[in-house]
């Protein structure tokens, strides 16, 4: 049967980006990028840039240039309108975030740091949930380890312990960086590309770009992104901060591309709701929504492409696992879901990225098999004879319940939840009156001691090997 998919029109009309990519062209002209750096700045103005203080500025016929490249590269197809779905693709499958330093632990009901035993832990869960369509490594970073140390421990649990933890991590310093890369290589998984992240508002500096300027050789690419907040460092009209997103990122990756000498250079708009009365980021709210689906289009015009109508990160506000967690992530996965959305991140996530939640996890995963039932849809189609034929039967039993038909189908047209409670109010009373809560962390412990994976011995000789050797050079 086909999956259930609605239909959404474009957020922004033709006329609108144009206004968007004509004001982020004159930002860059006018305003331009700050590049803190002097030894960046001066290579750049060896490359022909103006530049005036700490500011670069881009010349139109520059910008307009580089656009024109990728919107070419990309068969200029923005205008065909949205990705198509899959009518026949109903799986869905969530992740879970590496970026934790905090996690709630289910003793407690407290936030406590993310320590090295802690994320094996949750590690094993995660890979227990695998077969639930949980595809990641932990979720988590260990807070126990010295901050250039971490993202090597990290990756040792990601490929110790989870089946899909063997794809790099993100480093986040020059120093870890060539022990991530090393373990990388060991997996077989080598680290091709590296992040820039730009500074909003317009300015392009810190430790991504040293990464990334450092190691260029060894690189096939490099993606440059933001991560700007609607009016805290992007103004509160959401045009007018696409176009200041749009030239921070686009700006960013043209004076990239001329500092990598040549490496491609791929990258991302990504503009933010934050709430102004406590100065946060407010992903997972309406407004967060709203603006991956804007993003989505924002990208495809400037990259010449279709755009995906779907969102798909699920992520929370709330710092507990509960009813506002559960609230807003199932929104967003069920109206992403229905769209064509059909990978989500951040599962089990709290606090937008700080902490981690097993009983969360869980809450999660089952909203995802509830939704993807829902996409799955219904088979129509009314075949006489078995008509017939189960009525009679039906009506001789008065009732369908038993019919051979029923018990050969009903798993299939039902979903049956392991965790949220469908019983009348005396069969849970009976049943011990256990919440949903109960069930969660008793179902926490039992799958996390079911983890059975185990790396593969050379594999895991050599990353026990680089992480000995990283802990001598951090010690």
């Amino acid at each position: 049967m086909p999956a259930f998919v609605t239909r959404r029109e474009r957020i922004f009309d033709g006329a609108q980006l144009e206004r968007i990519e004509s004001a982020a062209v004159r930002i860059l002209e006018t305003v331009g990028i700050a590049v803190p750096d002097e030894g960046i700045r001066d290579r750049l103005r060896a490359s022909g840039f103006r530049i005036r203080g700490e500011r670069v500025r881009i010349l139109e016929h520059r910008t307009t240039a580089f656009l024109d490249a990728e919107r070419t590269r990309n068969g200029n197809r923005f205008s065909e309108g949205p990705l198509p779905a899959d009518p026949t693709d109903h799986r869905i499958t969530v992740s879970v975030s590496p970026y934790p330093q905090h996690v709630h632990d289910l003793e407690t009901d407290r936030i406590v740091p993310f320590d090295t035993d802690r994320l094996i832990e949750a590690a094993k869960l995660v890979d227990a949930l695998s077969d639930r369509g949980v595809t990641s490594g932990p979720p988590g970073c260990p807070a126990d380890a010295p901050p250039p140390l971490q993202p090597v421990v990290q990756y040792w649990v990601s490929a110790t312990y989870c089946r899909h933890g063997q794809r790099p991590v993100d480093a986040k310093s020059a120093e870890s960086l060539p022990y991530v890369m090393e373990m990388a290589e060991a997996l077989g998984h080598p680290v091709q590309r590296l992040p820039v992240y730009v500074f909003s508002p317009l300015t392009l500096s810190g430790e991504s770009l040293r990464c990334a300027l450092a190691f260029r050789e060894r690189l096939s690419g490099v993606h440059v992104s933001d991560m700007a907040s609607m009016g805290c460092s992007a103004p509160i009209h959401p045009g007018d901060a696409f176009a200041l997103c749009a030239a921070e990122v686009i700006g960013s990756a043209i004076l990239v591309q001329a500092l990598a000498d040549g490496l491609p250079v791929s990258w991302s708009i990504r503009l933010c709701p934050v709430d102004l009365s406590r100065l946060t980021m407010v992903l997972g709210s309406p407004e967060d929504f709203l603006l991956q689906l804007a993003n989505a289009e924002i990208n495809a015009f400037f990259h010449g492409t279709q755009w995906s109508p779907a969102a798909g990160a699920i992520h929370t506000s709330a710092k507990l696992p509960g009813a506002q967690a559960c609230a807003e992530k199932s929104s967003v996965m069920t109206a992403g879901a229905l769209l064509g959305a059909r990978r989500f991140g951040v599962a089990g996530t709290l606090s937008l990225d700080e902490v981690f939640s097993p009983e969360q996890l869980l809450y999660d995963v089952e909203i995802k098999d509830s939704v993807q039932r829902l996409v799955k849809g219904l088979d129509g189609d009314c075949d006489a004879e078995r008509c017939l034929r189960d009525v009679a039967e039906g009506v001789m039993r008065r009732g369908f319940a038993g019919v051979d038909s029923t018990l050969d189908a009903y798993r299939e047209v039902y979903w049956h939840p392991a965790l949220f409670e469908r019983r009348f109010l005396s069969g849970w009373q009976g049943a011990g009156e256990k919440t949903i809560r109960q069930k969660a962390q008793a179902m926490v412990w039992e799958l996390a001691g079911r983890h059975d994976y185990a790396l593969e011995g050379h594999a895991q000789r050599e990353v026990d090997r680089i992480l000995t050797a990283a802990r001598r050079a951090f010690a």
